[in-house]
């Protein structure tokens, strides 16, 4: 999916932001706003994932440094981490704990230091303290469910840190429901944002229920043209996707795969494209999604 104007100063701003945050002498930020101008240029029919990407590790050579993000993904790790105990066994007490698992999980897409400017601890709390007056389509609700009973590999693929702890008390929820579903979780190959690789998957214990497959690149997404051949095997490979993010589906929307996109709408594009308010959670479908033009 291109790129449009607001991805544009979403890059601008994030490395802007680097550069403050790593008090860049004035030669390093004109060499870096330099060559992200250069990458912003010949942009052509890239995605903005993969234009982020390529602005975000110019910035970070440039600084000398390999994990711009990694105190925010360490910290928000630990938040949710302190939280899974009492998470799990509130879902456990649920009528329907699949879809309160659900509801966790979409509701951890907000921990996004790409997508928006500023993540807030109380912000997220408030969103988590309404977990249970999250509605989805109840229509694709019932899709997941069957397609989820009559698959036998699901690929995962996750967005960020701290919202994959929800991610994996989600996926044990699911275990439970389809005990013979051979789930493989899909990461980024390398860092990029607050995005989640192998490294941060196997701090929160997500190895132990299910295998990690980094995907081989540093882009906020899943662009299947440049992702490594075990992430493309397990994607290509399995009865349906579930895609945690805007970044996952801006990479993914057209593949025609059987791949349920969740997420909050965070920046304008999204809440404009879909119409909705700002943190409006989706559950849809690549092959029958209409809203989004």
């Amino acid at each position: 999916m291109k790129a449009e104007k607001e991805c544009f100063e979403c890059c601008r701003n994030k490395v802007s932001g680097l550069l403050e945050q790593y008090h860049a002498s004035e030669s390093v930020q004109a060499a870096v706003l330099e060559q992200m101008e250069r990458v912003l240029d010949s942009a052509e029919e890239k995605s903005a994932p993969v234009l982020m990407a390529e602005v975000i590790s110019a910035a970070e050579a440039h600084l000398k440094v390999s994990d711009s993000y990694q105190y925010p993904k360490k910290k928000y790790n630990r938040i949710l981490m302190r939280q899974e105990e009492e998470i799990r066994q509130e879902i456990a007490g649920e009528k329907d704990p699949f879809l309160a698992g659900l509801q966790y999980a979409v509701t951890g897409n907000y921990i996004d230091f790409g997508a928006m400017s500023e993540v807030k601890e109380e912000k997220l709390g408030e969103l988590l303290s309404k977990r249970g007056e999250i509605r989805l389509s109840e229509e694709e609700l019932e899709y997941l469910r069957a397609d989820l009973a009559n698959a036998k590999r699901l690929a995962y693929i996750t967005d960020n840190a701290g919202e994959i702890v929800l991610d994996k008390i989600f996926l044990e929820v699911v275990k439970e429901f389809y005990p013979n579903l051979e789930v493989g979780v899909i990461v980024r190959g390398a860092p990029v944002l607050n995005d989640a690789t192998y490294i941060d998957a196997k701090a929160v214990g997500l190895t132990e229920i299910a295998s990690v497959i980094p995907n081989g690149t540093d882009v906020p997404g899943t662009p299947l043209d440049q992702v490594n051949e075990t992430a493309l095997t397990w994607i290509e490979s399995a009865d349906l996707c579930i895609a945690k993010g805007q970044g996952n589906f801006e990479t993914l929307r057209g593949c025609g795969k059987n791949v349920f996109y969740l997420f909050l709408c965070k920046c304008e594009l999204f809440v404009r494209k879909f119409r909705v308010g700002r943190f409006t959670p989706v559950l849809s479908n690549e092959i029958r999604i209409v809203q989004y033009e």
